[in-house]
């Protein structure tokens, strides 16, 4: 019966508090269209502790990262403006593709969390009022 049970930060509101959340981009990264109008990424890597001698004459580093939106991809990036909200970007991914709130949750969430893991955009959390 425990299993059944939610633990409490996956409450109801905090459901509300992901789709009030504003997604910004990365400052810190570069920003460009390819000949093909794909966005291009540039992020900077840090260099990893281990990273020295003799490792380093060995291990390759390369101190950025590139990575390659699609169009989807691309419309997500361009709606994570500082001023969007979760719910708004969904909202905005709905009305382009013509599905439902709840499908397009899915669809951009998911999407969302795969481009916070890979450092393109970033989350600012609305404080409870």
């Amino acid at each position: 019966m425990s299993e059944n049970k939610l633990p409490e930060n996956d409450s109801p509101t905090s459901w509300k508090q992901m789709l009030q959340a504003v997604m910004t981009h990365n400052l810190a990264a570069d920003t460009e269209l390819n000949q093909e109008g794909r966005l291009v990424i540039t992020i900077k890597n840090r260099k990893p502790a281990y990273m020295v001698p003799p490792i380093s004459w060995f291990v390759h580093y390369s101190p950025t990262r590139q990575i390659t939106l699609d169009k989807i991809g691309t419309d997500i990036w361009k709606w994570c403006d500082g001023k969007n909200t979760v719910e708004a970007i969904v909202d905005n991914f709905k009305d382009v593709h013509k599905l439902t709130f709840h499908e397009a949750r899915a669809s951009v969430v998911h999407y969302l969390k795969k481009l916070i893991q890979r450092g393109i955009v970033a989350v600012i959390i609305q404080e409870k009022k």
